[in-house]
């Protein structure tokens, strides 16, 4: 899943996560600007969020955790998928 977050018309910071049952993980961390066009971005994401320091892994966990991404939430979307498949399988 992506979190996008933004604050007015300023940057946007960007974190592709993997949700796991129970856990999430950030998987890559970008940050976009706005007044550039999707094929404008700088294609370059820096380095691989796992070899950031631990210090700085936790303090992104936390700012998620904080903006209400947490283990219950990704509970939650994994709930919904599976129900809203089932429904549309049903139509």
């Amino acid at each position: 899943m992506v979190v996008s977050i933004a604050k007015g018309d300023g940057p946007c910071l960007e974190l592709g996560c993997t949700a796991y049952p129970d856990e999430f993980a950030i998987d890559s961390l970008l940050v976009k600007s706005p007044e550039c066009s999707e094929e404008d971005q700088i294609t370059y994401e820096g380095p691989d969020f796992q070899d950031l320091d631990e210090n700085l892994h936790k303090a992104f966990n936390k700012y998620l955790e904080i903006r209400g991404i947490e283990p219950s939430t990704t509970n939650f979307l994994h709930e919904y998928m599976i129900n809203k498949d089932s429904r549309e399988y049903l139509i």
